[in-house]
């Protein structure tokens, strides 16, 4: 299935749509005060989209187990060193609140780990492709 997220963003605005199979959702992501640009960081939306997958998966994975799972709360934390460095000491922890078994539940989030799609793409380094690059005058 296709995953699509573009940003468009200048002086006439910020917009900033996600889509999987076809299906686009608009975001609302405040723009950066003072200048073009999202307020919001590409390192923030990454550890958002390493946070959001575990989370979704929990949900998912659970519901296959049969599992109940009433909330699941994730948090992220790395460091980028300077522009242009990559993301290091990337951890996360995850709590969960569920009437199931804790072993069931630790298994659960094991599972998880080992399945989430975003983590196992930077985990095994998806690569990443420039295609095009479109430039438009101003006249």
């Amino acid at each position: 299935m296709e995953y699509t997220a573009s940003v468009r963003t200048g002086a006439d605005g910020h917009d900033v749509t996600v889509g999987v199979g076809g299906q686009d959702r608009s975001l609302t992501l405040p723009a950066r005060e003072g200048s073009p640009g999202s307020a919001v960081s590409g390192g923030e939306l990454l550890f958002l989209a390493l946070a959001t997958c575990c989370a979704n998966d929990v949900f998912r994975e659970a519901a296959s187990r049969s599992l109940p799972v009433e909330s699941v709360a994730v948090e992220v934390t790395g460091e980028f060193d300077a522009p242009g460095s990559r993301a290091r000491d990337v951890t996360y922890r995850v709590s969960i609140v569920s009437p199931a078994p804790e072993d069931q539940v630790r298994a659960l989030v094991a599972h998880v780990d080992a399945i989430a799609e975003v983590h196992g793409s930077l985990r095994h380094g998806t690569p990443v492709t420039l295609t095009d690059v479109d430039v438009r005058g101003t006249a």
